[in-house]
């Protein structure tokens, strides 16, 4: 079965991280925007030519087109033995029997998925719209432990 992430959790993250590397780019090219005046010694703001629009509409439709391949190309498979997490063409698996414990009450509260393996140590995994992906690793997974049996065997994991 395939399970695509909410779209609006992919959003949200991804909004953040384009207005992070739309301020790189505009940051590398401050001084083409701002250029500085050697007479009044002042940045001064350039008239918008060719070049200026072309960096604009350059980052946008960048950012545009890993966004649509972010929401397209990130979903999880559920098998019998595993599940996969599929980004980017990237294949990670997860066993069931490796699962040892799945915080609940945070997974449900912050719609996302949080749980430990010993290999992965603590995942964090985005959740899809409806909770599906969860309810299936909580019926599926056969060594999950309690809360405190975690803690007692895993202090030093945050999860």
């Amino acid at each position: 079965m395939k399970i695509r992430p909410s779209v609006w959790e992919i959003t949200w993250r991804y909004l953040i991280f384009s207005v992070i590397i739309a301020a790189a780019v505009f940051g590398m090219f401050f001084t083409i925007f701002f250029p500085y005046d050697s007479e009044t010694k002042q940045l001064t703001v350039a008239s918008w030519g060719v070049f200026h629009h072309l960096i604009v509409y350059f980052t946008i439709t960048v950012i545009i087109f890993f966004y649509i391949v972010s929401i397209t190309s990130y979903y999880y498979v559920i098998e019998n033995k595993y599940f996969l997490m599929k980004r980017f063409g990237k294949e990670i698996a997860f066993e069931y029997k490796n699962i040892q414990f799945i915080d609940i009450e945070a997974s449900r509260k912050k719609k996302q998925v949080i749980f430990y393996s010993p290999k992965a140590r603590t995942k964090y995994l985005i959740g899809d719209k409806d909770g599906v992906l969860l309810e299936t690793l909580i019926k599926k997974c056969p060594n999950i432990m309690s809360v405190e049996e975690f803690r007692r065997k895993h202090p030093e994991e945050r999860y």
